[in-house]
């Protein structure tokens, strides 16, 4: 492959990876776009937020206030993630040179994932050095990375319970439907006792009844 494939191949990268996010106006040209730091400090936000207070940066139209900007930005955030940019470097992205706010993704996007790579060996010493670099997806938590084989076994683990889970729902509801069946069948069985109890009484007076009238009808004729 290219040098230029290559460096084509990177872009790409980067473009695929800042058109995933959602910034707070669309994105047309990318140089004019970050030209004047607000959406760099968005960008910055998402990975580094303690260092980062968006409202520090207002939209501008001029060089000067685009610079400003991205002075402020300098000194207060990328200074502290050690990305700190020269004041041409800085005079370039106010004036939307072409070609230099790419060279700063890259370089955030390396340190990204530096960072992330260095928490993930905190985490787990010297384990797998695969890593899930899901971290530049805004989907995923900024700065949290975890080696792949340990990322597949948690995800099966999940799985298994959420089966175990799903098993457990089922032989609940048999069990609810047992229970129903019983209480039916218990009431079926008092009302049934209710019955045979009443009508036992009904037969064991009766006799007595009909008895004492007919001592009673033999008094009169003697």
């Amino acid at each position: 492959m290219s040098a230029k494939s290559e460096t084509g191949d990177h872009l790409d990268e980067i473009y695929d990876w800042i058109d995933q996010i959602k910034f707070s106006r669309p994105k047309r040209n990318i140089a004019r776009d970050f030209s004047d730091g607000v959406l760099m400090a968005e960008l910055l936000k998402r990975y580094y937020p303690k260092h980062v207070d968006v409202h520090n940066y207002v939209a501008g139209n001029s060089i000067a206030k685009k610079a400003d900007n991205w002075s402020t930005l300098n000194r207060k955030v990328l200074s502290k993630i050690d990305m700190r940019l020269g004041k041409e470097t800085i005079n370039q992205l106010a004036s939307s040179q072409p070609g230099v706010i790419e060279k700063v993704l890259s370089d955030l996007r390396a340190k990204i994932l530096k960072d992330s790579n260095a928490d993930k060996e905190s985490l787990y010493g010297q384990e797998d050095n695969k890593e899930v670099k899901s971290v530049l997806n805004p989907e995923e938590v900024a700065n949290k990375t975890v080696p792949r084989h340990i990322f597949t076994r948690l995800k099966q683990e999940l799985q298994e319970k959420k089966d175990m889970i799903s098993v457990l729902q089922q032989r609940i509801s048999h069990l609810e439907n047992i229970m129903k069946l019983k209480d039916q069948r218990i009431d079926d069985l008092t009302a049934q006792i209710i019955r045979s109890s009443i009508e036992r009484d009904i037969t064991t007076t009766r006799p007595h009844i009909i008895g004492s009238g007919i001592s009673k009808f033999s008094t009169k004729l003697a």
